[in-house]
């Protein structure tokens, strides 16, 4: 029960705290990805990949990246 109790308080003392912040202005949680904040790295192959000469695989390891943060990627690039 008393974990319960401190478990609750202790939640709403950070959403108080995040609701406090973003009164003041600072932006909760991560940053929202653009085409102007992608990897230079991906971008340095991307072109290879638009032009066939490479697969979505190819591309994930050239640039080090998951296969999904390449699909990913990629849509922003659409």
């Amino acid at each position: 029960v008393f974990s319960e109790l401190e478990r609750n308080i202790i939640s709403q003392r950070v959403k108080s705290g995040m609701a406090n912040a973003k009164a003041k202005g600072a932006q909760i949680g991560r940053k929202k990805l653009s085409i102007e904040n992608l990897p230079q790295e991906f971008l340095r192959h991307y072109p290879l990949y638009a032009s066939g000469v490479i697969n979505k695989a190819e591309l994930s390891r050239l640039c080090e990246c998951s296969y999904p943060t390449i699909i990913k990627y990629i849509e922003l690039c659409k």
